[in-house]
């Protein structure tokens, strides 16, 4: 990947802070129109993600701190269960796009966009 693509994505994820633009759609699709294969694309997309994600949790430290330590268990709990469940949804998709079915992704989040319009206007 050059260097001009990944700053081009890196801009891409800055747009993320917008309320409701998903970092992930902006990253891959900002790298896709740079030039880069879209698998490639979407495994440094996710590789963004890990100072994002450890930024976010590093100003919200504060806050975990003052939980209820008798809901750690269930708190280990959900957090465990989502690193799984967010391994499994990422190699999906990574498993989608090298396939060459990345418009798949777009139809899913217009469905998932459409019905949470209807249950929040309902």
């Amino acid at each position: 990947m050059r260097l001009g693509s990944a700053v081009a994505m890196g801009l891409g994820q800055a747009l993320a802070i917008l309320p409701g633009v998903s970092r992930s759609g902006t990253t891959i699709s900002t790298g896709i129109w740079a030039g880069v294969r879209p698998s490639e694309a979407a495994e440094f997309s996710f590789l963004l993600s890990i100072p994002a994600v450890g930024g976010a949790v590093l100003l919200e430290l504060h806050e975990l701190m003052k939980l209820d330590h008798s809901l750690i268990g269930p708190y280990l709990a959900g957090a465990l269960f989502s690193f799984v469940f967010g391994i499994i949804a990422v190699s999906s998709l990574l498993a989608v796009i090298r396939r060459g079915k990345f418009e798949y992704f777009a139809y899913y989040c217009f469905a998932a966009g459409l019905l949470g319009l209807y249950i929040f206007l309902a």
